[in-house]
């Protein structure tokens, strides 16, 4: 081995060679969250499993033995997951407001890469993942090398006792919370690991019959099925906008760019003759997890991850059943869905469009290609293709989903949506320009705009006088939104016939695309015995349909 001719060094040298051995293998666990602030901070203390492996190696010393090659790269590769690790879990919440939980996170790893590789390129997001992966191994091999120099630092009478003793009492002591500066040392590594396994412990046990409070919430008590009969009949359309937070409204910069987008908007739909009303909501979740309030809004559940996945392995009605029970035909539009979705049966629409069904062949946008115009064009032909009754269509629009660029660009010419004939060179070049990802303050607010004048012009064009519902499904990723942003989401009521509109004023909502600021604010889950108070009859129906396979 390279060392192994090398005779024992200086006391000094051997002292430093620790010292800063241990320091350098603790500087990976400097980040670190700070509780309800959704920002990080620096850690700088020293890591207690850095200072159980130095004791480790002052044993293999004090036995006058080498640590084995096999262990010293196995400590190093663990050493080097645990950091990543650690960096990951403290900077999750800073996006997402939650913290890292691998058991429901890594399934969407891939779709993350995917994301990454939409927003970045084919060769440019594989260098950068090829070059991480190398930074990776190259510091596992240099944690190694460290290891091996303080191995060689430990050689010399009294050096692994009095190492093995300062280590031993630097791991016990230093945890310790002293006085006016609490604990000197810092377990990261072992309790971000800790966690994970009691969460996979609990997700087992929840998701495995040891429901407790999900239990309890499976079994609360639903609305009844009653007619529907305020509706009189007209359509009813439930329009998500991704990332769509009140974030836009609350900060000052965003404002300034947002509020006369949602004057113009408002100019609109006046001039197409609706009503509309605001007010905010919660959502519950943040940055992500559309999945989440789409589901709470249909069951009138605040769903998290495990209860999203208990409900849909249960009998509980959702919103589509209570329309399809007052004779409504009910149609769900979700061009971010381009793989076999199995779990769409539970939420029972009896015709479910996807990415591969809306027929887009023109220039993608955004992680999901499809324009969020080209969508609301194709369900402005699905829905007047031919005479129907009265139908529920839930629209989930993606163009303003992370990283929001491009952006697409909006044409006053629909039937020149897709083609994009009309776009000159100039703009498709402006389009695609790379942003600035460390600040994509500006696609976000872009992208928001964009869907504003996408619903206004598929509003003028709506026929009758539907009941329209548009509101966000969570506030962008915290990079965005900034620490300590609430849940809230804007929603907008609209509809030609001021009645379908005048209930919701009963809910706080006031005139206008501007919502209150003031709280407090009700939750997603309240929207569904809401509706269903404001629009149901005294007449109750016999029995809600069974819950429909959509289409494939």
């Amino acid at each position: 081995m390279f060392f192994e001719h090398l005779r024992p060094i200086h006391p000094v040298r051997a002292l430093l060679t620790l010292v800063l051995g241990t320091a350098l293998m603790s500087l990976l666990f400097l980040p670190e969250p700070v509780a309800n602030q959704n920002r990080i901070t620096l850690d700088w203390r020293p890591e207690i499993e850095v200072l159980l492996l130095v004791a480790l190696l002052a044993v293999f010393a004090a036995l006058g033995r080498r640590m084995p090659t096999w262990l010293r790269w196995t400590a190093a590769a663990l050493l080097t997951l645990g950091a990543l690790l650690h960096g990951i879990a403290a900077a999750v919440p800073s996006f997402f407001e939650r913290e890292l939980d691998l058991y429901w996170d890594l399934p969407h790893v891939p779709s993350l890469i995917g994301l990454f590789f939409a927003a970045k390129g084919s060769l440019k997001a594989s260098l950068i993942l090829l070059g991480c992966a190398v930074a990776l191994v190259a510091l596992m091999a240099a944690i190694a090398l460290l290891l091996r120099m303080m191995e060689r630092a430990l050689r010399g009478r009294g050096r692994p006792g009095t190492a093995l003793i300062a280590a031993v009492l630097a791991a016990v002591l230093l945890p310790i919370p002293w006085p006016a500066v609490g604990p000197l040392a810092s377990a990261g590594m072992s309790q971000e690991v800790g966690r994970q396994i009691g969460n996979v412990w609990f997700s087992f046990r929840v998701l495995n019959g040891g429901s407790g409070p999900y239990g309890e919430a499976l079994a609360s008590p639903e609305p009844p099925v009653r007619d529907l009969n305020k509706l009189h009949g007209h359509d009813v359309y439930l329009v998500f906008v991704e990332s769509y937070g009140t974030t836009v409204l609350d900060d000052p910069q965003f404002a300034a760019e947002i509020k006369p987008a949602l004057a113009e908007f408002e100019a609109s739909v006046e001039d197409a003759g609706y009503y509309l009303v605001s007010n905010r909501i919660d959502s519950p979740t943040f940055g992500g997890g559309s999945w989440l309030a789409h589901g709470t809004i249909a069951s009138g559940l605040k769903l998290d991850r495990f209860l999203y996945r208990l409900l849909l392995s249960s009998k509980r009605r959702t919103l589509t059943s209570y329309f399809a029970a007052s004779g409504y035909h009910t149609l769900d539009i979700m061009p971010g869905i381009k793989k076999p979705w199995p779990e769409g049966a539970f939420w029972g629409f009896e015709r479910l469009i996807t990415a591969k069904d809306l027929g887009y062949d023109g220039p993608g946008f955004g992680w999901f290609d499809v324009p969020d115009q080209w969508t609301l064009k194709k369900a402005l032909e699905v829905v007047d293709a031919e005479p129907h009754p009265p139908q529920l269509t839930q629209i989930v629009l993606v163009s303003s989903h992370t990283p929001f660029a491009p952006v697409p660009p909006y044409v006053a010419d629909w039937s020149d949506v897709g083609p994009y004939k009309e776009i000159p060179q100039e703009e498709w070049t402006r389009i695609y320009k790379d942003p600035d990802w460390w600040h994509l303050e500006a696609p976000y607010l872009q992208s928001v705009k964009y869907d504003l004048k996408a619903l206004a012009g598929w509003l003028a064009q709506l026929k009758g006088q539907p009941l329209v519902i548009i509101l966000g499904d969570h506030q962008p990723p915290g990079f965005v939104s900034g620490s300590e942003a609430p849940h809230t989401v804007p929603i907008h009521v609209l509809s030609r016939d001021e009645d379908l509109v005048l209930p919701f004023t009963s809910l706080g909502y006031v005139a206008g695309p501007i919502p209150p600021e003031a709280g407090p604010f009700k939750g997603m889950e309240s929207f569904l015995p809401d509706f269903l108070r404001l629009f149901a009859s005294g007449r109750s129906v016999a029995k809600a349909p069974d819950v429909a396979v959509p289409d494939p």
